[in-house]
């Protein structure tokens, strides 16, 4: 009989214990990995995002409420409102809230003067941010509304922006946006001022979003805008946009812009331009009425045409070249380097002096003044009157305009000769009242500014009369206002003797130029202005008018100058000043 041996089992070899000990390292791996990911996410939840939660568990308990604070007044130089602010109570939805939109809609209607049907709409949106209903209503519709006790509806205070003058200088006052924040003009550029700082209302709410009354609450006041007073004289501002629109309409023009300057401080006292908007206008901010938002005054540049000329006299006078009496041979044109420059009105050659050249806007007498003067100098005095560059005022978007100087590539010689009377050059109406401001002044430049004080809860700022420099002898600016007078005073019935106001001196000068389009000029489209300022003897102000292709009339015929004269008749008048002069007729 065989014995039967008993072995022991086989043991495992080493490519399975190997097997057998990588699980466990992988499953302990996989353990540590995901306690890693969770112990990051723990971390980044509690440390890195804590802020956020924390803002997510105060809304959860607590209900936030910006109050929003009151934009500060735009008041004119006698303290008269222009732009101001009132509280009213706008209506607003919990959408989420609301069971029925069509019954809530269909009570609503008749009191807030709405279609139910789009006020159904209006309630039927589902989302979790108040839905405006209809802003700022009357007290007697707010307080009807409120009476109706409607869950889901309520009611918050808000500011409105008013104008108690109306659409008075509307451009200058500027828009403001649906957030309570300007546009353009002023409220744009003092934004920062006007504006204030809002305030807010944390409360511990209730499980249906509503502030517990004697629950824990935190508040902030807010700070209400500051309150700007403008140089702009309401009357000033009225006469001024009065006499435009009345020659606009009578001209069929497409535009046009007025300033009125104090030369000794450099104050506006009006600005006015067109086509402009209506404040009140349901379409404020279509495309159509955006475009009116810009300020012709300082947005807009154009050829002065013989406005300028008062500018090269002024060179010419300065520097010696001429006297008002230095006379030359006008044989109606004058050829220089290449160029010949032509009289806008032809008339008999002959000798001419340069009284008669400002007195008939002579092309030539000006051209040859300038070119007796020389291109260093006269670009110096050009640039010295402010031409060329911005005057800084208190508004946004202002230009510079163009003006090419001889160390420019694209500049000519020639192109001194067409400078002297305008031409080849562009300005704004501001640029060119405050240079013949300066002429007004004794030769002394002002800085212009528009706003002369910012009042409000972090102090005052005030703005004063700014001299910018001396840009030519006051004997010079004596001597340049007897020859403006000269031409308003002269017996010829062209543009600038309907300048004329009965009792005072009046200077000034009448310009006029084509618009330019691409190729050069356009043959039916012009623009004609005039500046100056009486009395003449001292000065109380500078008008500057500007009326953009009348329709009805020719360049060079009467339309900027009897603007001027309307205005100046009014502002002497209600600035009381005697007359200076033997009134025609009175015997005074």
């Amino acid at each position: 009989m065989m014995n039967t041996l008993n072995r022991p089992p086989a043991r495992a070899d080493g490519n399975d214990l190997d097997a057998r000990r990588w699980r466990v390292y992988l499953v302990a791996a996989v353990i540590t990995g995901v306690s890693l990911v969770l112990t990051a996410r723990l971390v980044y939840l509690q440390a890195i995002e804590n802020g956020h939660f924390r803002t997510m568990a105060t809304d959860e308990h607590w209900r936030s409420t910006v109050i929003p604070p009151r934009r500060g007044d735009i008041v004119d130089s006698n303290g008269i409102p222009l732009a101001t602010s009132v509280t009213y109570q706008s209506l607003y939805a919990s959408t989420t809230q609301i069971e029925d939109p069509a019954h809530v809609a269909s009570v609503l209607a008749p009191i807030l003067g709405e279609r139910a049907a789009d006020l159904q709409d209006t309630l039927s949106k589902q989302q979790l941010a108040p839905v405006l209903v209809k802003a700022w209503l009357p007290d007697d519709v707010a307080s009807k509304v409120n009476q109706l006790g409607i869950d889901g509806l309520f009611l918050q205070f808000e500011p409105k922006r008013v104008y108690p003058q109306g659409n008075l200088a509307a451009q200058v006052l500027g828009v403001v946006g649906a957030d309570n924040n300007g546009l353009s003009g002023l409220e744009l550029q003092f934004n920062g001022d006007i504006a204030g700082k809002p305030g807010g209302l944390v409360a511990d709410r209730d499980t249906a979003g509503d502030a517990i009354a004697l629950g824990p609450r935190e508040y902030t006041a807010p700070i209400d805008g500051s309150t700007l007073t403008l140089t702009i004289d309401r009357y000033v501002q009225w006469v001024a946009e009065h006499e435009l629109d009345a020659a606009l309409e009578k001209h069929h023009a497409v535009g046009g812009s007025v300033v009125v300057l104090d030369p000794s401080s450099g104050a506006v006292l009006a600005m006015v331009g067109r086509p402009t908007f209506r404040e009140d206008d349901p379409k404020l901010y279509s495309a159509q009425s955006v475009s009116s938002f810009n300020i012709p005054a300082v947005n807009a540049a154009y050829e002065p045409g013989s406005t300028f000329e008062i500018i090269s006299m002024a060179a010419a006078l300065d520097t010696g070249t001429v006297s008002p009496q230095t006379s030359f041979d006008d044989t109606g044109s004058l050829t220089y380097f290449g160029g010949t420059v032509h009289d806008a009105v032809s008339r008999p050659p002959g000798p001419e002096t340069m009284t008669q050249t400002l007195l008939s806007s002579s092309n030539v007498g000006a051209a040859w003044a300038a070119t007796h003067v020389g291109a260093p100098n006269f670009y110096q005095y050009v640039q010295a009157f402010g031409i060329g560059r911005s005057t800084d005022i208190q508004l946004p978007g202002e230009v510079s305009g163009i003006l090419h100087l001889p160390t420019d590539p694209d500049w000519y010689p020639f192109d001194l000769a067409t400078n002297s009377f305008g031409q080849g050059v562009s300005a704004t109406p501001l640029q060119m009242a405050v240079a013949v401001a300066a002429v007004a002044d004794g030769g002394t430049l002002m800085k212009p500014y528009i706003v002369k004080k910012v009042a409000g809860p972090d102090g005052t700022r005030v703005y004063y009369p700014t001299v910018e420099g001396q840009v030519m002898h006051a004997e010079t600016a004596a001597n340049l206002t007897r020859m403006l007078v000269a031409v308003v005073d002269g017996a010829t019935m062209e543009e600038s003797p309907l300048a004329r106001v009965p009792g005072y001196a009046v200077a000034g000068m009448a310009g006029g130029a084509q618009v330019p389009v691409s190729g050069g000029d356009s043959a039916d489209d012009t623009i004609t202005s005039f500046v100056g300022y009486s009395p003449a003897e001292a000065p109380r102000f500078v008008i500057l008018v500007r009326i953009d292709q009348p329709k009805d009339a020719a360049l060079g015929e009467a339309m900027a100058a009897p603007v001027f004269g309307a205005i100046a008749q009014q502002l002497l008048n209600y600035d009381q000043v005697p007359p200076t002069r033997p009134v025609p007729g009175t015997g005074t």
